[in-house]
């Protein structure tokens, strides 16, 4: 059998489920056991039905990968090997059917309760599988991390509150309801086993949450207790969680608050300089914009941090459309079409910008990955030209080291990749294919930039 990923759609998928199943057991098994045993002798081959997808569970983790100091081991002895010393042994005490004990001593009970139901309640340790299937899942790179910590807080809380509102009615149950137990208090020994679900479940989360109101109380030894222990380890936990999503919400989109910061920051010191309103709003709308499409992420030099084939890997991502359409890198090799994407700076412009003025020397070549420009030029005033995503300028400026003859103005936001005149002439020199490249690519001019040049203008 080959090592399934732990990241592959069949892992997450086979996750769920198992974690519904375990949903299932960790809060049907005590219900039943406190409130309704003949529900649980009912169910008892469906039950059975469920251990066996456990099993299955087990049988698919032997061959799972891992992660290890950040590294995924795939290695199918490595895995077994890891399965077997760290997992195995609790997947198995939590699955392992001794209440079948039961078919050959029936009659054997822990005070009231069936022997088979106590054993049943080892089921309970498949909680530490839920815990790792999340741990899991906070590591995947499309799922926000402070999302899974808040869902497994939230499922923490349900599930503890659950389980406590079992006991409290538990310690009544046990001992037959008793005439000075709660139960009896409240006259519920004979109601419904929701009503007396919704009782204790009431009790659990005033009791956690706050001291109570008085309404329901322990009236026995064993309650007191119960609800001393109870509370403190309500308190502690609530006060816990309730920091720990606190912190998490705060937390969740740490990018877009910072975004925010600085945007407010910036709005405060442009005001505290009596800067126009007018431009004000310009540069909020700015980096609006660069949130919403990327995320506040810095434009340049994020990457460079990174190993070279990783940094290529993410550009040939993001620059995928431009080179499909731009004939430029077309006719570059796959060396060549590198050293251009690491040379490339990318530039975000508002709509109503001057990318380059008439009259300046060109410094460089713009693609336009995304957006609208215009050409504009004083001497052909009415002269218009539109040039769209995918196409290109400032190479005959830059070539003939020509001043320009026309200005570029956005009438859109423009997102441009920029070729600068350094890096322009250090791959010209170093890169011999370059020149034969540009010759190609001036050949199949579009028909855009043919009009240009028939009209003299140099960009």
């Amino acid at each position: 059998m080959k090592v399934i990923r732990e990241n592959s759609t069949f892992r997450i998928i086979w996750d769920s489920f198992i974690l519904i199943l375990i949903f299932v057991t960790v809060g049907l098994l005590p219900f039943q056991i406190a409130f309704n045993q003949d529900l649980l002798l009912d169910y008892q081959k469906l039950n059975y039905f469920f251990d066996s997808f456990f099993f299955i569970d087990i049988f698919l983790n032997f061959f799972t990968s891992y992660r290890y100091h950040g590294e995924e081991i795939t290695d199918l002895k490595k895995t077994k090997n890891h399965y077997f010393k760290k997992f195995f042994f609790i997947d198995f005490v939590a699955n392992i059917p001794l209440d079948i004990l039961f078919v050959f001593f029936p009659q054997i009970t822990i005070g009231k309760i069936p022997l088979f139901l106590v054993l049943r309640l080892l089921r309970l340790l498949r909680i530490t599988r839920l815990l790792l299937i999340f741990n899991r899942w906070e590591s995947y790179s499309h799922i926000n991390p402070g999302y899974v910590r808040i869902t497994k807080l939230f499922i923490t809380v349900i599930i503890l509150t659950h389980w406590i509102a079992c006991i409290w009615f538990f310690l009544a149950f046990i001992d037959n309801f008793p005439a000075d137990s709660w139960v009896v208090a409240l006259e519920i020994e004979n109601a419904s086993v929701i009503r007396q679900y919704i009782y204790s479940l009431y009790w659990a989360v005033t009791t956690m949450t706050t001291i109570g109101y008085g309404d329901i109380t322990p009236h026995r030894d064993i309650e007191y207790v119960a609800t001393t222990m109870i509370m403190i380890v309500g308190a502690s936990t609530y006060a816990f969680i309730i920091g720990n999503i606190a912190s998490l919400f705060s937390n969740l989109d740490s990018a877009k608050i910072a975004h925010k910061n600085k945007t407010e920051a910036l709005t405060q010191f442009l005001a505290y300089h009596n800067v126009p309103k007018s431009l004000i709003f310009q540069l909020r709308n700015y980096y609006d914009y660069i949130w919403e499409r990327h995320r506040g992420l810095p434009e340049n030099n994020f990457f460079e941090d990174l190993p070279l084939h990783f940094h290529l890997d993410i550009l040939q991502h993001i620059t995928g459309d431009l080179l499909e359409k731009v004939a430029l890198f077309q006719y570059c090799s796959p060396r060549l079409r590198n050293v251009l994407l690491i040379a490339l700076k990318f530039q975000t412009y508002p709509p109503n910008s001057y990318i380059v003025k008439e009259g300046d020397l060109g410094q460089a070549i713009y693609f336009i990955s995304l957006g609208k420009v215009e050409i504009l030029s004083e001497q052909e005033s009415n002269f218009e030209f539109i040039l769209e995503t995918g196409e290109y300028f400032g190479h005959l400026s830059l070539i003939f080291n020509e001043k320009l003859t026309a200005s570029v103005k956005t009438l859109t936001y423009c997102e441009i990749f920029i070729l600068n005149r350094k890096q322009f002439n250090y791959i010209k020199n170093e890169y011999p294919e370059f020149k034969d490249v540009l010759k190609k690519a001036a050949s199949e001019h579009t028909k855009k930039m043919s009009e240009l040049i028939l009209e003299g203008l140099i960009l």
